[in-house]
C-alpha cells in the first residue's frame, strides 16, 4: 500500500535555497516536475511508504553527518525541501510541516524517519538527530527488527556523543501571554535528558523501550556510553538530568 502526499510548497529565494544541501528542481525550476499554480507555487505530490520494512542504505544511516540516506531509492523525500526554520522567513514551510502531513502511527513510521534522516543529512542538528532516532525507536516498536533496534540505539547515543548540549523548541499553552490570548508559548528541552527518559520510560514515547527488561539496565548502557543519567522523576518527569561520566 503506498500513501499519497500532496503538498504546497511556496518558492524560496537563493539564500534560503543555500541552507539546504540538496534541493528539488520540481519544487524550484517550473516545468521541472509538476504545475505550478497562479500564485507562484509548485503543487507536488510524494508517494510514501506505508510498510514497516526498512532497508538500512550503509551502516550510519540516520547517525550525525552520513549522507548516504540522500541517495537512498527507497527515500520519499530524497528530492524534497527539508527547509529548517528560517528567522528570516517564519511563515516559509518547513521540515515540520512535511511532518505534520504524515500519517499517525505504524503507517506514517517509515516515512518520519526518511524525513528526519534526510533533514539530518542535510542539515546535522541535535534537533534532526533526535527526531530520527524517535523515528527508529517508533519503527522498530512496530516492527520489531533487531536491526532497527541496534539502529535507533546507535541514533540516540549519537545525540549524546555529538550534539549534547542541544535543544528543541515545543510550544504550548495558548493564553499565558498577557494580552494576546490565542499566542502559544514556546519553550526549550534539553535533548540529551529526552535521549535518556527515552531510553528509561516507556510512558516517554508511548513505544516499547528499546532496551528491555529493568530500566536499571538502560542507566548502565547509558554509563557504557560514558554517561550518567539521574532518572525524571513523577508527576512531571523534567527533572532527569545526563552527566558526562568522569572516572578518576
Amino acid at each position: 500500500m503506498k500513501y499519497q502526499l500532496r503538498e504546497s510548497l511556496q518558492r524560496y529565494s537563493l539564500k534560503a535555497l543555500s541552507v539546504v544541501s540538496l534541493m528539488a528542481c520540481f519544487l524550484v525550476v517550473p516545468g521541472c516536475g509538476g504545475p505550478s499554480n497562479s500564485d507562484g507555487r509548485v503543487i507536488t505530490e510524494i508517494v510514501l511508504p506505508t510498510d514497516t520494512l526498512l532497508n538500512l542504505r550503509c551502516q550510519n544511516v540516520g547517525i550525525n553527518t552520513e549522507t548516504c540516506v540522500l541517495g537512498d531509492p527507497e527515500n520519499p523525500f530524497r528530492t524534497t525541501l527539508t527547509l529548517e526554520f528560517n528567522v528570516n522567513d517564519p511563515d516559509a514551510d518547513t521540515k515540520f510541516d512535511l511532518a505534520a502531513k504524515l500519517p499517525a502511527g505504524p503507517t506514517g513510521a517509515k516515512s518520519r524517519f526518511y524525513l528526519w534522516a534526510t533533514a539530518l543529512a542535510r542539515f546535522p542538528s541535535g534537533e534532526n538527530q533526535w527526531f530520527t532516532a524517535l523515528a527508529l525507536h517508533e519503527l522498530w516498536d512496530a516492527a520489531g527488527d533487531p536491526i532497527i533496534q541496534e539502529q535507533a540505539l546507535k541514533a540516540y547515543r549519537s545525540q549524546l556523543d555529538n550534539f549534547f548540549g542541544a535543544v528543541v523548541f515545543f510550544e504550548c499553552c495558548a493564553g499565558l501571554i498577557p494580552g494576546d490570548p490565542t499566542r502559544p508559548v514556546p519553550f526549550s528541552a534539553t535533548l540529551n535528558e529526552l535521549t535518556a527518559d527515552n531510553l528509561y520510560r516507556t510512558e516517554a514515547t508511548g513505544f516499547a523501550r528499546l532496551i528491555p527488561g529493568d530500566p536499571l539496565l538502560a542507566q548502565s548502557v547509558i554509563a557504557q556510553w560514558g554517561y550518567t543519567y539521574r532518572p525524571a522523576t513523577a508527576p512531571l518527569f523534567n527533572d532527569g538530568l545526563v552527566f558526562l561520566s568522569v572516572f578518576p
